[in-house]
């Protein structure tokens, strides 16, 4: 009788293998596999630097609620890294949350500032375009009722809410007061409301969405469906194509919320979130066994996805997950726990846009010298508009220019702006402030 030899070969790999075989599969079209791989990887070893790495995979794939629980991992054992905090900032972003991405992205390059993604977050800072608070002139009693009227509606006040929107409108006749006016009241009254806001913001997607929902409601569907395709080209980011889906699913014009999912898994084929919402999609049409599908395809990208889980165990439930943004807002609680890295204010914004355009003309020295007390002579609503209004901005420019001897380059500034006289008489403000000082 004689033994044969046995050679064990161990089934078991260990993370390494995992891992390495994971970063095999970084093109675009192997996200899925990669993930699937490097989520093994994590289940070996349980390493924080796999976590995130695997939320960097996830935000690749627009998988956002998938790497948001991957930086809740990582958070909780590494703290705030730079390389976290850039992360949560890039979620923020797709999720539409512009305030906290600008925090998370500021708050990396201070925790980190020469590290792997510093470059990354100081372009998105730089290049962004941030949305800036509206400023419309003579407007402040009224912008101020707003804030308030919003503060109320959050406590559950809705009638002191409605209050104050009326006498904010009655002090300013501003589009952003006229547009929350219109969601307040009930449609036959704010319709007019409505509209006024969507003529004052052309290139915003809320204002069509409300009005369209109004529309509907009062029967005037031609006009309904047409303002729900006009805001479907405007809804970019993740929470803007929810808002779109609910209230085209509201209207009854699922077909709408469905072309827009589908067009962004053409772009994105893995994406968990608009696959789920493709799911909810397909079922308010009444297409079960494809809804039912999908739902697997979700599971089998992402298994921990607490929607998906929760839509299989409760199939009657066709809304919107109550709790999808829990894990952002945790992540978001950690970013506004810490200190800010710079002040941060319209003058800063100021120094900042005259140091870029002024590259190479003026000295940045000079720059930080002359502007702040120029800046402070300005009255509060000057100081607003800075952000807004093109000429303050020029003005500034022209002068630093004329102290650095460059006549010829302000000369050129003054006479290609479309506010001339305006920006003259600011320079000449400039001049009578130095020479007091002087």
């Amino acid at each position: 009788m004689t033994s044969s030899r046995k050679n064990v070969v161990p089934f078991e790999r260990p993370a390494a293998y995992w891992a390495v075989r994971a970063r095999r599969h970084y093109t675009p079209a192997q996200l899925p596999d990669a993930a699937r791989l490097m989520r093994k990887a994590l289940e070996k070893s349980g390493e924080t630097t796999l976590a995130l790495e695997l939320s960097q995979i996830y935000g690749g794939m627009e998988c956002y609620t998938a790497a948001e629980r991957c930086l809740i991992r990582a958070s909780a054992r590494l703290g705030l890294t730079g390389s976290v905090c850039y992360a949560i900032g890039c979620c923020a972003l797709s999720r539409g949350q512009e305030e906290l991405a600008e925090r998370a992205l500021d708050q990396s390059l201070r925790l980190e500032p020469d590290g792997v993604f510093a470059d990354q977050a100081q372009d998105m800072l730089d290049l962004y375009p941030w949305k800036q608070e509206r400023w419309w002139p003579g407007s402040a009693r009224g912008e101020w009722m707003l804030r308030r009227s919003r503060e109320r509606m959050a406590d559950g006040n809705a009638q002191e809410a409605l209050r104050l929107a009326k006498a904010a409108w009655k002090k300013a006749r501003t589009p952003d007061i006229a547009l929350w006016l219109g969601e307040l009241l009930p449609p036959e009254k704010g319709i007019r409301y409505l509209t006024f806001a969507a003529r004052g913001l052309p290139g915003e997607w809320r204002p069509r969405l409300l009005l369209a929902r109004a529309c509907a409601a009062l029967g005037r569907r031609e006009e309904a469906r047409r303002l729900l395709a006009l805001a479907r080209m405007l809804c970019v980011a993740m929470d803007q194509a929810e808002a779109f889906c609910q209230t085209a699913w509201d209207m009854g014009e699922g077909e709408q919320a469905l072309a827009l999912v589908n067009e962004r898994l053409d772009r994105s084929p893995a994406s968990v979130d608009y696959l789920r919402l493709k799911y909810l999609c397909l079922r308010h049409l009444g297409q079960d066994a494809k809804a039912q599908r999908t739902l697997a395809t979700v599971l089998d990208i992402d298994p921990d996805d607490a929607e998906a889980l929760h839509y299989r165990r409760h199939p009657e439930d066709q809304g919107l997950f109550r709790g999808r943004l829990d894990l952002l807002s945790a992540l978001g609680s950690l970013v506004y726990a810490m200190p800010d890295r710079l002040r941060r204010g319209p003058l800063n914004r100021l120094l900042h846009l005259m140091v870029m355009y002024l590259k190479d003309q003026v000295d940045q020295e000079r720059i930080y010298r002359l502007v702040p007390p120029l800046w402070r002579k300005l009255t509060r609503a000057e100081k607003r508009a800075c952000d807004e209004r093109r000429h303050y901005p020029l003005a500034f420019a022209a002068w630093l220019l004329l102290c650095s001897g460059r006549a010829d380059a302000a000369r050129q500034i003054v006479d290609q702006s479309p506010g001339r006289k305006r920006l003259l008489r600011l320079l000449r403000r400039f001049d009578r402030w130095t020479n007091e000082e002087a």
